[in-house]
């Protein structure tokens, strides 16, 4: 008897336990796999440039401009618009042109290096401080189209002799990649409500 009653005890003990343990692992939230960066998605743009444009010569050098939204490519709307986006991406591709083997020219390079109390640069945006020319054979650029939920970014390896599309590429990126989750955010100095 005392034997039934103890492999009775052990025998709920197992249940219950067991109810708890999948009861807990019900309660806890699935975690979400991981946001990916805007970096990872130009990633997949370099590598459909790649597939499919023509082979380059060797020692072919590219220049990587600044992606600006497509319906304010007017000279009067381009300020302010390589803040956030736009400056990510032309970073992204400087760095995979670089490791896929073209010659990425600087051309934001100044003729010295400038230096201040608390930094040093050598890149600058002020066509007074840059190098007097710089010569390269291709440029990467392209626009960037918005959507209500995405950003799609069009890219294009032009040549510069004929202005000729050696290769163009598209992806389309979700906004919460660059903003997150959050439903009400202050972006540009408006207020934006995500979807609900």
């Amino acid at each position: 008897m005392r034997f039934l009653i103890l492999v009775l005890v052990s025998l709920l003990a197992g249940c219950s336990t067991s109810a708890w343990l999948g009861s807990s692992a019900k309660q806890s939230p699935k975690q979400a796999p991981p946001m990916r960066s805007v970096h990872s998605y130009v990633g997949e743009l370099a590598t459909q440039l790649s597939q499919y444009s023509k082979p380059l010569k060797p020692g072919v050098s590219v220049a990587v401009t600044s992606f600006f939204k497509d319906n304010g490519l007017g000279a009067d709307t381009l300020n302010n618009q390589g803040a956030g986006l736009s400056n990510q991406v032309q970073e992204s591709f400087i760095t995979y042109l670089t490791q896929m083997g073209l010659q990425v020219v600087e051309f934001r390079m100044q003729k010295a290096i400038n230096l201040s109390d608390s930094a040093d640069s050598v890149l600058s945006r002020d066509i007074e401080k840059l190098k007097d020319r710089h010569k390269f054979d291709l440029i990467l650029t392209g626009s960037v189209s918005e959507s209500i939920n995405s950003y799609t970014i069009h890219a294009r390896l032009i040549d510069m002799v004929n202005s000729k599309t050696m290769s163009a590429a598209s992806i389309s990126l979700p906004k919460e990649t660059l903003w997150g989750t959050e439903q009400v955010q202050m972006r540009d100095g408006l207020l934006h409500r995500g979807q609900y």
